[in-house]
């Protein structure tokens, strides 16, 4: 069909061109400038996403820094306790199977 089509000027397209892409200058500087935007905001990402994943290192090893901290703590409570009752007692059932304040003001 494009074959047949003559433009305002009276051209047709030859048969080779059928198939290929034109540009003008100014549609081809706009396409080089477009993926030179391309280009650069693809860069950023990548620079942001690297930073992303290291900060999320250091997160993850502040984390498990704090979980052997917690540890330590938890192992030292525990030693108190074995030290105080002999076992490892829950508290929070010590004070609901202690007297009550009811009970003591009477």
């Amino acid at each position: 069909m494009l074959m047949q089509e003559e433009d305002w000027r009276g051209y047709k397209l030859p048969k080779h061109e059928l198939e290929s892409v034109l540009f003008t200058r100014t549609q081809l500087l706009q396409l080089i400038n477009r993926k030179k935007e391309l280009d650069d905001e693809q860069q950023h990402l990548r620079l942001e996403y690297n930073e992303a994943n290291k900060e999320s290192r250091l997160k993850k090893k502040e984390i498990n820094e704090n979980k052997k901290i917690r540890m330590e703590k938890e192992k030292e409570y525990q030693d108190r306790q074995m030290l105080r009752f002999g076992d490892l007692v829950d508290l929070d059932n010590l004070e609901v199977a202690g007297r009550s304040q009811a009970v003591l003001e009477l």
